[in-house]
């Protein structure tokens, strides 16, 4: 085998952005709900077979969420991390050449994942009337992050229409739907809902995920898994998620007010844009600066230059007082006259 047949070394970009190590301070870089984890996903973390294989097949796990959702256990693809999900996606429907046509700036990983199997990135910032030619796979936050923004539910499905008719696969990124009211995806053939509840539920670490798709994508998907490719502890976190959605409920709706509150203040010191997500953005003129100036002061927020935006960091809220001491040391780094760029 030649270097050319090799898949091209794409470096990862570290997670969090150029300063995602190892920290202790204050993280407000980290879309993750501030009261978790939830601990009855920790009991079944806990309480999970360690000693013993899991089943191969994750039969009940697929079953028990998938009733949950209204469907049967073969709409169902079980994962360690939704970048596992987007990688086997690419992988199984996104040919060299092909491309890869996202929704306002793409997730860092899914890049990634194009670029490894030699296809093309296409990004619009809009729904668009039309498909560049030869794409294959069409990704969407629902919402989008960092803008928060979502389209309306008609849109859509509109474009699920559209990737239908273009024999492409629609993938809605649902990792921050659960801290939002927008409405359920519509069930579409050509629709994959890709779901990463660790952050809402406060578990990132245990790397749960899952799809909803069609059966025969799902087989698509798991013929690209290696066995046992879902831990006894995550597979038995996800199979907990029915009967821990109380946490949501209990904890959601004060992530929502704090989050609400903490932009109010934000827009003091310059112009902000939250839609209703747990995470805004505020742009400070140099991010890349402003970042580090915070760090040094043992408080990190992400820069948005990864994005396209680098006169924007983003924050995501944690508790008040923490909140508060954000503002303050930001508003003593930008100037109590604000920014209003």
């Amino acid at each position: 085998m030649t270097p050319h047949d090799l898949p091209p070394r794409v470096p990862r970009s570290p997670h969090g952005g150029p300063d995602g190590g190892a920290f202790t301070g204050l993280d407000f870089s980290v879309n993750v709900n501030p009261y978790g984890p939830n601990p009855l996903l920790v009991q079944a973390l806990r309480d999970a077979d360690h000693a013993a294989y899991p089943d191969p097949a994750y039969t009940d796990v697929r079953t028990r969420l998938g009733a949950w959702h209204g469907l049967d256990a073969a709409h169902v693809a079980l994962a360690t991390g939704a970048s596992d999900l987007l990688h086997r996606l690419v992988r199984a429907f996104l040919p060299a050449q092909g491309t890869l046509l996202s929704v306002h700036a793409p997730f860092g990983e899914l890049v990634r994942a194009a670029a490894l199997n030699r296809a093309g990135v296409v990004t619009v910032h809009d729904i668009p009337p039309s498909l560049p030619d030869g794409t294959r796979l069409v990704y969407l936050g629902y919402p989008h992050n960092p803008t928060g923004h979502a389209p309306g539910h008609e849109q859509l499905r509109a474009l699920a229409d559209l990737c239908a008719a273009a024999g492409a696969l629609l993938i809605v990124d649902e990792a921050y739907a659960p801290f939002t009211t927008r409405p359920t995806p519509p069930r579409h053939p050509a629709v994959v809902r890709v779901l990463s509840p660790g952050k809402a539920h406060g578990l990132v670490g245990a790397r749960p995920a899952y799809a909803l798709v069609d059966p025969e994508v799902v087989a698509a998907l798991d013929n690209l898994a290696p066995a046992w490719h879902v831990t006894a502890g995550t597979a038995a976190a996800l199979a907990a998620l029915p009967a821990g959605a109380s946490f949501l409920a209990q904890t959601l709706p004060p992530v929502a007010h704090h989050a609400a509150a903490l932009a109010a203040d934000l827009g003091a010191l310059g112009r902000v844009e939250h839609h209703g997500t747990p995470f805004m953005t505020l742009r400070v003129g140099d991010a890349a600066h402003t970042r580090a100036a915070l760090l040094a002061l043992g408080l990190r927020v992400r820069d948005c230059a990864s994005y396209g935006m680098p006169d924007t960091i983003r924050v995501s809220t944690r508790t008040p007082g923490e909140n508060a001491t954000l503002v303050r040391v930001l508003g003593d780094l930008l100037g109590t006259r604000g920014r209003h760029g």
